[in-house]
């Protein structure tokens, strides 16, 4: 196999046709970078009705319960279409529905503004839930066909930290823009960013390497020589993928991190505030630096994990790792018992950095596991990965009243425990040889046997 070129050369910034490349980086981190700046975006536009809200409120005279049904419709379109667009971006391809995804969800941003109804503002929220279901479906159906497999980790960790730093970015980016323009202007600029990105995504990506006019001889000989045969279009294997534990290892991984995402993103101001009397801007403060701290542990767990995982079994190198995902779970329950402002945010930004140690895990499952309908994958693990943001606000919230944050925490810890448990028990990222005596293997269907 010839050596990742990673390293700038002529051969490099030339491409097949005879076109010159400027940067002097191989082609395929260009999609990476793409996919994430398309995951930053789609956070962007998730959170920043969150900073809107009071405003929208006071000018509309909604109370809280009405507009948590606003904030609520957006995923009801973003959970229901998921699957589909999973299925659209692997028989279409994923460059046309992220770009048809992103052109849907930014209008839908910049109508959010415009709605005095509140039947038609979740309407609105719900179409722009749709456009954002094909996010994650595109960025691994796409992964799939440009990487190699000693590379899926850290791509797949580095696109996926797109939604770290979304979150990072949204919430102080609209609150100046409220400061000085008004609410309304939120949704427009906002929608401005997508469409940026959607011209970059038209002219810079293409479904297949092959057919890239800039990719070089050397990066095209890595890619095909190291990569799993993809083949597009075919029947999808719902039942052989749906009952295979591999997959449902990766299913509740992915769960348990996304409760452990949700509990923060749900509470963590709430807590910071009411329990420890933080002021609002050591409250930002204290909200905003663990998601930082789970961005760069994301990519850098991400790196390692392909690293190390040269000279040893990429299961048994995720699964290591994931006790680091164990330790979080164990700090969670000691962050209610501190007292002192900075422990908490010392623990709260450690257990973050450690729970991303999972992220490339699964986030590289389907990519690992079915390249060929890595999208259709993916869209399943993220419609069951996102169950948790019902339950995770509705139980912790729950809990934190009658028993407490101590239980509040634990609950959090135990569901992470469930998770790393599920994926030692069933976790796999090797495929084996197709089976010749199996006609119903995955092999049939132009991938090999998950597991």
């Amino acid at each position: 196999m010839p050596p990742s070129p990673f390293v700038p050369s002529a051969s490099v910034n030339k491409g097949l046709s005879g076109l010159s490349r400027s940067l002097p980086w191989p082609k395929r981190l260009d999609i990476s970078l793409l996919c994430f700046l398309g995951l930053f975006v789609a956070t962007c536009d998730r959170a920043n009705i969150s900073v809107a809200a009071p405003s929208m409120m006071k000018e509309y005279g909604w109370g809280i319960t009405k507009m948590g049904w606003v904030l609520s419709a957006f995923y009801v379109g973003y959970m229901g279409f998921m699957i589909p667009a999973g299925v659209l971006a692997d028989r279409f391809g994923p460059k046309r529905i992220f770009a048809v995804a992103m052109a849907c969800w930014s209008s839908f941003t910049a109508l959010t503004s415009l709605p005095r109804s509140l039947g038609i503002l979740a309407v609105v929220r719900t179409l722009m839930g749709v456009g954002e279901s094909a996010t994650i479906p595109s960025i691994n159906a796409i992964l799939a066909r440009w990487f190699s497999p000693q590379e899926y980790s850290r791509t797949a960790g580095f696109s996926w930290s797109g939604g770290y730093g979304g979150i990072i970015l949204a919430f102080p980016l609209a609150s100046l823009i409220l400061k000085f323009c008004g609410w309304r202007m939120i949704f427009y600029l906002f929608a401005i960013l997508g469409g940026l990105w959607l011209i970059l995504w038209s002219k810079g990506v293409y479904d297949q390497p092959e057919d890239c006019p800039t990719v070089s001889p050397t990066e095209l000989e890595f890619i095909r020589s190291s990569r799993p045969q993809i083949k597009g279009g075919g029947p999808i294997p719902w039942s052989l993928i749906l009952r295979t534990p591999e997959a449902w290892a990766v299913f509740a991984l992915h769960f348990s991190s996304n409760w452990f995402t949700y509990f923060l993103m749900s509470w963590l101001p709430t807590y910071l505030v009411i329990e420890h009397h933080f002021s609002l801007r050591k409250m930002a403060l204290g909200s905003a630096l663990p998601f930082l701290c789970a961005f760069c542990g994301t990519n850098l767990f991400g790196y390692l994990i392909d690293r190390v995982s040269r000279s040893g079994n990429r299961t048994h190198v995720n699964k290591m790792f994931l006790l680091l995902f164990a330790c979080a779970a164990g700090i969670l329950t000691v962050i209610s018992k501190a007292s002192s402002p900075s422990t908490i945010v010392f623990l709260l930004c450690l257990s973050s950095a450690l729970m991303s140690s999972a992220t490339p895990v699964y986030a590289s499952g389907s990519l690992d596991l079915v390249p060929s309908f890595a999208g259709s994958f993916v869209g399943v693990q993220n419609s069951i990965a996102n169950l948790s943001g019902v339950l995770a606000p509705v139980i912790t919230g729950y809990l934190a009243a009658s028993m407490g944050w101590s239980a509040a925490f634990s609950c959090t810890a135990a569901v992470c425990a469930l998770g790393i448990a599920c994926y030692w028990l069933m976790g796999k990222a090797e495929r084996k040889p197709p089976s010749p005596t199996a006609p119903e293997s995955l092999s049939s269907f132009g991938i090999n046997s998950i597991g």
